[in-house]
């Protein structure tokens, strides 16, 4: 099994035309939410690197800009959290 980087599984989501934008959408923000956690469980433990997951987050968010989602994700208005 190949491991796929960030920038090649949003390729594949946004490149899939068997998918409408609302399910592209959707995936990738179930992406970007896996990857806050990701990031917050690596500020929070001396046991996790965050491997670069703030790029990865910067990957999923431009994609989402791109299909105009407008996400919003409670901690991006809040106190910072990460």
């Amino acid at each position: 099994m190949t491991h796929k980087t960030t920038k090649e599984e949003v390729q594949e989501i946004l490149s899939d035309g068997g998918k409408s934008e609302s399910a592209k959408i959707e995936t990738l923000e179930s992406m970007r939410e896996s990857r806050r956690a990701e990031m917050r469980a690596a500020t929070e433990s001396p046991m996790v690197a965050d491997d670069d997951v703030g790029d990865d987050l910067k990957i999923i968010d431009r994609a989402l800009a791109d299909l105009h989602a407008g996400t919003v994700s409670i901690e991006d208005n809040g106190a910072a959290t990460l």
